[in-house]
């Protein structure tokens, strides 16, 4: 099996107001649901939500670097989220991610890892 780290990114352009508590609780449900049919087939190693807030970016800066505080709110896509995920191929990664309840609220980014000659765990 190949290891592929899925970037969970959410559209921050839409207008979420309109969800109720219960649409909340269902779209949470179907978030649970799908990593826990990818945990019962053995293949989740991995998955959490990312916070909001609270987040900071690292940029060089010369001889040295430069923190700000992060992601922006001019931004039109966040992280909110990341699964690792064990799959044949890119093919089967995607397929793996058909369905998914994120697709309602942005997009999936699937990137094979590279252990870098070190162990799989």
């Amino acid at each position: 099996m190949t290891r592929f780290m899925l970037v969970l990114r959410g559209d921050v352009t839409k207008d979420y107001s309109h969800l109720t508590p219960d649409d909340m609780q269902r779209i949470l449900g179907a978030y649970e649901a799908w990593a826990g049919r990818m945990a019962g087939e053995g293949r989740l190693k991995a998955g959490h939500k990312l916070m909001d807030e609270g987040g900071r970016v690292i940029r060089p800066a010369g001889k040295s670097s430069a923190v700000s505080d992060g992601p922006y709110a001019e931004t039109k896509e966040v992280v909110g989220g990341y699964y690792l995920l064990d799959a044949d191929d890119y093919d089967h990664a995607v397929r793996l991610c058909e369905g998914h309840p994120n697709l309602e609220f942005g997009s999936i980014e699937i990137r094979q890892v590279d252990f870098m000659g070190g162990p799989e765990d």
